[in-house]
């Protein structure tokens, strides 16, 4: 729902885009960056309002308070002084989801507690949240929308007295869906299990929580596109790639102040 709401937002100040490669300092991975960073915290901002306007926050205390002990180890991780950090708990018992907007602000809903389990689960969904904020991945992801924009509307031109015209913009749509959108989309999902393992782990949360956490997620079930054709890894892919890095997580933890491991509490009803 946040990326419906943040797109067009963004896409309304094209016109006054930056362009240009940015090398991030988090990865080291050269970004096509069609805005700057005050632009895109401003329009996360905007989008939060907007959230905020219909969403339903909840308010006790005994819901919140592991979501805001876990947001502020986070966010003391993620080293993001000037992001002005909030954590919210939204009352909705069929999502299944969590988000950090470009500036800080943070979102679960009541529905993944139960897949989260614990304060430390609840760390592994965060540290991967705050991840795409602090990589830049909305506003990459606008860039590359703009750019496969232009692909086909050149496409278009380019066909424009063929008489297999519109099959060959088809094709040329989706060619850019597949060939482009979709796996950097899947680029942005693995690179935020990686940096958001870490944040936990630095935060003092055990990484190891998050091959439970995503096992679980991969139980919920639901039918899913083959990975090729989906914005997100394949459940089993993601759950290897966290074993594979956990030697290197694990000395991070190791080094880090241990937090204790709370279990969430259990939302019912109203």
């Amino acid at each position: 729902m946040i990326r419906r709401l943040l797109l067009p937002a963004l896409l309304a100040a094209v016109p006054v885009f930056p362009s240009g490669c940015k090398t991030n300092p988090h990865t080291g991975r050269t970004q096509i960056m069609l805005l700057s960073e005050d632009q895109e915290v401003r329009m996360g901002l905007e989008a939060y309002d907007q959230v905020s306007k219909e969403a339903k926050f909840v308010t006790d205390p005994r819901l919140t308070e592991g979501l805001q002990r876990v947001g502020k180890a986070i966010a003391a991780a993620a080293n993001k002084p000037d992001y002005a950090w909030e954590f919210k708990l939204i009352k909705d018992d069929k999502t299944v989801n969590a988000w950090c907007l470009p500036g800080g602000k943070i979102a679960f809903y009541t529905a993944i507690y139960p897949v989260l389990e614990n304060e430390h689960g609840l760390a592994i969904v965060m540290g991967h949240e705050v991840s795409h904020a602090l990589l830049r991945h909305g506003g990459e992801r606008v860039s590359h929308h703009i750019l496969a924009s232009v692909a086909v509307a050149t496409g278009s031109v380019l066909a424009r007295d063929s008489k297999y015209r519109d099959v060959g913009i088809a094709a040329l749509g989706a060619g850019v869906t597949v060939g482009f959108l979709l796996p950097y989309s899947r680029k942005h999902e693995s690179e935020a299990d990686k940096f958001g393992l870490e944040l936990a782990a630095r935060a003092g949360y055990d990484p190891a929580a998050g091959v439970r956490v995503w096992e679980r997620m991969a139980a919920l079930g639901g039918g899913r596109p083959p990975e090729w054709l989906s914005t997100h890894p394949d459940p089993e892919n993601r759950i290897q790639n966290m074993r594979a890095w956990m030697p290197e997580m694990r000395a991070i933890y190791d080094r880090s102040d241990k937090k204790p491991n709370y279990p969430l509490p259990r939302v019912v009803g109203g």
